[in-house]
């Protein structure tokens, strides 16, 4: 989609941080080793950690395991997506193929 910007990070925010544990930060460097920070969602649930941002015009959003070693990704193509996402990540029981980081 190409056209995501950190406008619409904060508009999936809006829509979910009343129902949903989620912290708005831009902070990312000092959560992954990121070289520059940019605006973020994190969530934490039953050994998963979420993480939604927007980089190069996309959503990217990753689930990890609690020790950062194995994890999925995939790329919301808008606001919507996005929101249904992040509720099934918070309501339903995980089940995500997770890769070991290598």
């Amino acid at each position: 989609m190409f056209d995501l910007t950190e406008e619409d990070l904060k508009a999936v925010y809006e829509q979910l941080k009343d129902r949903c544990s989620l912290v708005f930060t831009n902070a990312f460097s000092l959560d992954d080793g990121f070289e520059e920070d940019c605006a973020i969602l994190v969530g934490r649930r039953e050994g998963y950690i979420l993480w939604l941002y927007e980089w190069g015009g996309e959503f990217v959003l990753d689930v990890l395991d609690e020790k950062m070693t194995a994890g999925t990704h995939w790329h919301p193509e808008d606001v919507e997506e996005a929101v249904a996402d992040i509720l099934d990540f918070f309501e339903k029981k995980p089940d995500y193929k997770l890769h070991r980081f290598s």
